[in-house]
């Protein structure tokens, strides 16, 4: 490892948690709509929390900003590492790290997009599984966990000769699936609260038509009284 590369390496793990960690999601919902999403709902600060308290502008934004500091994080690591690929994925790690610690938030968009970044062929075949069984299901839970067990078994598919990157995805799915069982999710959310142009979007995301289960308790909303 060079100076250089030890330098980029001290980079990466300073400056990707407190990059995550910057409110870039409650500044601009702050801005637009004088809300302060620590103090609604769930009190996440989050994409969906943006989308659902402050409306579709406010989520585009959102988006981008999150999509932004992903991005961002696998560059840097591209830049000094420009042969080792492993360490766009360990900056993605330190990013969600910082995002959850930090930003009360558990950087799914931020991982999102910066995978895209780091494999874009990965990325289209997670997208392309993970959305086929999602539309089939319909249930969000099995989505997270699905698209989370994919991304160590594409990258392992993907390179067999290094498989350190699938070590790493998997090192990265685990803490995003811990991140999930300790927030709470925006999307248990009533729908019937969330700003008028997001409903759509919100209601999809939730999975309200999922496949339902003999054992699973029936919504009178969803299914009708006689039900």
């Amino acid at each position: 490892m060079t100076l250089t590369q030890v330098w980029g390496a001290l980079l990466i793990f300073t400056i990707c948690p407190v990059l995550g960690g910057v409110p870039l999601i409650a500044w601009i919902t702050y801005v637009l709509t004088g809300h302060q999403l620590a103090r609604l709902g769930t009190g996440n600060v989050s994409v969906s929390a943006a989308f659902y308290h402050g409306g579709r502008l406010v989520g585009i934004l959102a988006v981008l900003s999150e999509a932004g500091k992903g991005i961002a994080a696998v560059l840097l690591a591209r830049y000094f590492f420009p042969t080792e690929p492993t360490w766009e994925l360990i900056a993605l790690i330190m990013l969600v790290m910082g995002r959850y610690w930090l930003g009360k938030g558990a950087g799914t968009t931020n991982v999102v997009w910066g995978f895209v970044v780091h494999d874009l062929v990965a990325s289209f075949l997670i997208f392309l599984i993970g959305s086929i069984s999602f539309t089939i299901l319909r249930d969000r839970k099995s989505g997270k966990i699905g698209v989370l067990i994919l991304m160590p078994l594409i990258l392992a598919l993907r390179y067999p000769q290094d498989s350190s990157r699938a070590i790493l995805a998997a090192i990265l799915g685990l803490l995003l699936g811990w991140i999930y069982r300790k927030i709470p999710d925006d999307l248990d959310l009533p729908s019937q609260e969330v700003k008028g142009e997001s409903q759509r979007v919100f209601r999809f995301f939730r999975g309200d038509r999922a496949i339902v289960s003999l054992d699973d308790k029936l919504d009178a909303q969803q299914v009708g009284q006689k039900a």
